[in-house]
């Protein structure tokens, strides 16, 4: 009787005219399965066929005179057992052998028949089977396929996932997802099937391409399965969000679905019957002859990205709007995210009023939860946005009248790039003819206007006195802004309406709500928050906004300890929800280090916020704030890579041309000090001449940048140079500070 043998688990091999195959190529997935009456070293003739026979026949061979005998060959394992290409056990916890091809046997494929032997092609022969491996095999074994039916679709459900994820080969993903809901459309991970192939539709889309049709109408109709095929709220919400992150994305550049909709034949009513457009015109309640920009009765290729724009935000609306339909008694926070982008989308087809509206109700609702996080993403844009169109249609109104009446005399105060404040007086035909005076006046007195009539005005100053034509075009303009200024809902303006949610609150005890609204109120700079200094007995009602504003308070007290308090809260409590507010929990955090003086940490945080920043306003000065962290680490400790780290996160601001002049100017001196840090002179001497040329009116760095650039020349005893700088500098003094 031979000893049974467990052998680890390893990939089985097959071999097919005389080569090696993996047997996972020719099995799919599967195993073989040996179940045998005995266990015989040698089968029977009778049992193992003319062809195991022939195999084991071999022409007899002189045996040298030197040659040792052969050893007794070792007993053959029992083949009764299971082949499997993976894994380290058969599963279910079944007690049987398991073999890998090469410990103990080999199986492979001779052309005509299937052998298992103890030697590659060769060998003494164990069992025999036909060419279809399910066929008849000798000494009673019989073949089988692991995984079964009851366990394929989850193999084939996770291998697709380890594809999209672990593997990132995502066309295999899409193969293998695709073959599963084509083969069980009735399993419970169907859902979350088509909530995959609905990212990996334009996954293979680069940050800067757009997606195609194709990949927009896939990835779309596959989010839309999931919402019709389950019941689960993450999978739907998944969907939802994930749909509309599409869809925002593609209107900033409808690239994709406007080359689709020029393949058309030229038609503009082909173009405009299509189903998407057709659905944009319901939604918006607009003709397509408002987007005939240039009413040559036809929608032109630019013409055409404005309707593809609007589409898009429309679908985006529809889509966001469904869903709060549907769930607006489910998480709050959701609901609270979806409105705010209903809002946005509102916005882009020019319905800022309503957006303003949807909020304010959104608050008054949800806004005694201090965990709904989507409140706060709400107050904090409803604030800056009710200020932009207040902006808009009150300034842009204001100068448009004043078009009306050229001899009203007026006066404004400027500061000048030298930093001097100029006072200029006239009237208003005066100031516009002057560009001088023009130019200063609508850049000081109607910042945030509308930036095309802005445009126009500085272009056709004189004209719009003595032009019918322009003087008509700007009666028109007034008109229209007449109206958007009267649409505007004043009551809503954050002053009013937060005032009187925060006296409802404070009468109904909702005391989240009320911190809320004091917070927004005192940021607003009305007296209506009233006195309130942050106590860490109201942590637990305070949601994330509100932790930031408490925050912000007690650093500006001093009181360091209690601001990391409520910022650590902020961290631990809503560390997957928070948010942007996680930048402003670890920016303060950072603040609050580096009045410690504990650099190392506080750049650990401004690493932590520029993780969480998604374009957040204060994200360049967190930048800033870390570089400067490193330099004190890498000064202190000579460690040469912190001022590395610091140099490249300055080089980040310096390059970024969106960023204020100030801070620029302030990363090109700050890598100048990196460099000198280094004792790189030559190189630090470079970056503080090129702050003075790239931002010679930032009068704050660059006699500092002057300074250090000759202090520079002095360590390589560049005498000549010297004399060059000290010449640059009182120049540019001369320029800027008299």
């Amino acid at each position: 009787m031979l000893t049974r043998k467990k052998i680890n688990l390893l990939k089985i091999a097959m071999k097919r005219n005389n080569q090696t195959f993996p047997a996972w190529l020719v099995l799919s997935f599967a195993c073989f399965c040996l179940v045998a009456c005995g266990g015989d070293e040698t089968p029977a003739p009778e049992e193992t066929g003319k062809a195991a026979s022939n195999a084991e026949e071999k022409p007899a061979e002189e045996k040298p005179e030197e040659e040792l005998p052969e050893p007794e060959p070792e007993p053959l394992p029992d083949p009764n057992g299971i082949y499997l290409p993976t894994g380290e056990k058969y599963p279910n916890g079944r007690e049987t052998n398991v073999y890998a091809n090469g410990e103990g046997f080999f199986m492979w494929f001779n052309g005509s028949i299937w052998k298992i032997t103890d030697k590659v092609g060769g060998g003494r022969t164990v069992s025999t089977g036909e060419e279809n491996i399910n066929g008849k095999w000798s000494n009673s074994a019989k073949a089988s396929h692991y995984p079964d039916k009851a366990n394929e679709k989850d193999a084939l459900f996770r291998l697709a996932v380890a594809y999209q994820g672990a593997q990132d080969d995502n066309p295999n993903a899409i193969r293998l997802f695709e073959q599963f809901v084509r083969d069980y459309p009735d399993d419970k991970e169907i859902p979350a099937a088509y909530l995959s192939l609905g990212d990996l539709a334009i996954s293979e889309v680069k940050q800067d391409e757009q997606p195609t049709y194709k990949q927009i109408s896939k990835a779309r109709d596959s989010y839309k399965l999931v919402r019709e095929k389950t019941q689960d709220m993450r999978l739907l919400t998944d969907a939802t969000f994930n749909e509309g992150g599409l869809l925002e994305r593609i209107a900033g550049n409808p690239e994709g679905l406007v080359d689709h909709y020029l393949t058309f034949d030229k038609n503009e009513d082909e173009v405009l019957q299509t189903s998407e457009f057709t659905a944009a015109k319901i939604q918006t309640d607009k003709p397509f002859s408002a987007f005939d920009l240039n009413q040559d009765r036809a929608i032109d290729y630019g013409e055409l990205f404005e309707l593809a724009t609007l589409v898009c935000y429309a679908q985006m609306e529809a889509l966001y709007r469904e869903y709060n339909e549907k769930h607006s008694d489910s998480d709050g926070a959701r609901v609270s995210q979806a409105t705010e982008k209903i809002g946005f989308a509102c916005e882009k087809q020019g319905r800022p009023s309503e957006m303003l509206k949807m909020y304010y109700e959104d608050i008054k609702k949800f806004g005694n939860d201090p965990n709904n996080v989507g409140v706060d993403g709400i107050l904090k844009k409803y604030s800056a946005k009710y200020k932009e169109y207040d902006d808009l249609y009150g300034k842009t109104l204001d100068l448009l009248e004043k078009l009306q009446t050229p001899a009203q005399p007026v006066s404004f105060t400027y500061r000048s790039r030298k930093g001097v404040e100029e006072t200029i007086s006239g009237t208003v035909e005066e100031v516009l003819k002057d560009r001088k005076k023009l130019l200063p006046y609508l850049s000081s007195s109607f910042e945030g206007m509308d930036a095309d009539i802005s445009t126009e005005v500085a272009k056709f100053r004189t004209a719009i006195f003595v032009n019918p034509d322009y003087a008509s075009k700007f009666r028109g303009y007034l008109k229209k802004y007449k109206a958007l200024r009267s649409n505007f809902p004043e009551n809503l303006s954050p002053k009013t309406a937060f005032a009187s949610l925060l006296k409802e609150a404070v009468a109904g005890g909702e005391r989240a709500l009320e911190l809320r609204m004091r917070a927004t109120l005192d940021r607003a700079g009305s007296a209506a928050a009233g006195n309130y200094n942050p106590q860490r007995s109201d942590f637990p009602v305070a949601s994330p906004g509100v932790l930031v504003w408490m925050a912000e308070k007690l650093i500006a007290q001093n009181s360091t300890a209690d601001a990391v308090a409520a910022m650590e809260r902020l961290t631990q409590v809503f560390g997957d929800t928070g948010g942007e507010f996680l930048f402003d929990a670890h920016y303060m955090l950072g603040q609050a280090r580096q009045k410690e003086r504990n650099f190392a940490k506080a750049a650990d945080h401004y690493e932590s916020a520029l993780a969480n920043s998604w374009g957040h306003e204060k994200a360049n000065d967190a930048r800033i704030r870390k570089g400067e962290s490193l330099f004190e680490v890498g000064k202190s400790t000579k460690d040469d890579s912190a001022l590395d780290r610091a140099y490249a996160s300055f080089s980040e601001v310096r390059s970024d041309s969106d960023t204020p002049l100030e801070e620029r100017a302030q990363s090109s001196y700050m890598m100048g000090e990196c460099k000198k840090a280094l004792k790189q002179y030559p190189d630090a001497a470079f970056l503080y001449l090129e702050t003075t040329l790239s931002f010679p009116s930032a009068v704050n760095w660059v006699p500092k940048a002057y300074d250090q650039a000759i202090s520079c020349y002095e360590q390589t005893g560049q005498v000549g140079q010297i004399s060059n700088v000290n010449k640059q500098y009182v120049a540019w003094q001369r320029k800027f500070l008299k």
